[in-house]
């Protein structure tokens, strides 16, 4: 049985009452990136970020136990201010594409994060064992609770 992209995706939104130009800005620049990225409790370290078409973002994710998870994401289209795509993975394998797209809304942004898994299976995998869903969810929170702390 063949399955459907809508089989293989995670999607997430959130709106949040900031300019894209800003979000934007919390999300691409690696001097504010890094300071929110990842569910609760996590954080990064050794990060760097080339941020074209073909460049790449490393960067380990730390868990609150110490595990580190290392990130490589490879850009594939880049357009300001409004979106986004990557080729997530570990630097060994490609996890999944993210596509990231910042839309203006009467009262701020709306972000809405697709990832999109090589099968269903895998995207099962990430959303059971690892809870992808609800740690999306906290990514999100951290990037609004970033830019009302930070950048407004």
């Amino acid at each position: 049985m063949k399955t459907s992209e809508s089989d293989r995706e995670v999607v997430l939104q959130r709106e949040m009452p900031f300019a894209r130009e800003l979000v934007w800005l919390a999300m691409t620049d690696p001097e504010h990136v890094n300071r929110w990225w990842g569910p609760d409790g996590f954080h990064n370290e050794r990060a760097s970020m080339d941020l074209r078409v073909g460049g790449s973002w490393t960067f380990d994710m730390v868990a609150p136990d110490g595990t580190r998870y290392p990130n490589h994401a490879v850009f594939k289209e880049i357009t300001p201010p409004s979106k986004l795509v990557f080729d997530q993975g570990d630097g060994e394998r490609i996890w999944f594409e993210a596509s990231v797209t910042l839309q203006e809304t009467s009262t701020g942004t709306l972000i809405l994060i697709r990832q999109l898994y090589p099968s269903q299976e895998q995207r099962d995998e990430v959303v059971e064992k690892f809870g992808a869903i609800e740690g999306g969810k906290q990514h999100l929170a951290k990037l609004e609770a970033y830019l009302k702390e930070h950048l407004s």
